[in-house]
């Protein structure tokens, strides 16, 4: 099962198709509406909880200056080296092992297990 996810402002729109083309449900916050570039960490984090949605994020902001056990769960790309292909195989990889749910911080990177 795909996750529901909120692609962050600085998520690239090759990725947010990729992982939608693997069936994971994604919006792009330069496509919300309610969001948008420049959205504070607080409001995007706001949305995710209220939308279900784990943030995918390059921002080391949102494990830093939130508190992880009031959101919904962050899906951090440390390394910004990798491809929109190599992100999404490697999320969808971890969809495979790590329930929604069960997402607090998971850092998306070539070795992650």
């Amino acid at each position: 099962m795909g996750y529901r996810i909120l692609a962050d402002e600085n998520i690239e729109r090759a990725t947010v198709t990729y992982l939608r083309k693997l069936d994971h449900d994604v919006e792009w916050i330069r496509d919300v509406p309610e969001l948008g570039v420049g959205s504070s960490d607080t409001d995007i984090a706001a949305y995710a909880t209220a939308e279900g949605r784990l943030i995918l994020t390059q921002d080391d902001d949102f494990f830093t200056a939130l508190n992880l056990a009031d959101s919904p769960g962050v899906l951090f790309q440390k390394d910004q080296t990798l491809s929109a292909r190599e992100v999404g195989d490697i999320v969808h990889e971890m969809s495979q092992y790590i329930e929604q749910p069960d997402v607090t911080l998971e850092y998306i990177s070539a070795n992650w297990l």
